[in-house]
């Protein structure tokens, strides 16, 4: 998504309904589809949980790129990668919007 920067703030998108449902986050989405957050092997993603956790409306993804850092063992440049490209397909569901 051209201009997400590391200055960018996300939120969820208001006609979005997410919430922990048996220990793990789900999205509702105004398309009337389910979103799990999992990694590659099927699995609870705790960095893609903890990234809407995260998401607030008022940090910047790079505050949550530093508070990822902190919290898990990654480099900064990894973060950044990861958590854009997340971000961007959460955009494109329609789980998160721009502010």
């Amino acid at each position: 998504m051209p201009g997400l920067t590391l200055q960018t703030v996300v939120r969820v998108n208001p006609e979005t309904a997410v919430q922990r449902v048996g220990g793990r986050y789900m999205a509702a989405t105004p398309d009337d589809r389910l979103h799990t957050f999992e990694a590659n092997d099927g699995s609870v993603s705790e960095v893609g949980e903890r990234i809407i956790e995260l998401v607030d409306g008022q940090r910047t993804l790079g505050a949550i790129v530093e508070a990822l850092v902190e919290e898990f063992e990654v480099s900064r440049e990894v973060a950044e990668q990861d958590t854009t490209q997340f971000v961007e397909m959460l955009l494109g569901k329609q789980v998160l919007t721009l502010d």
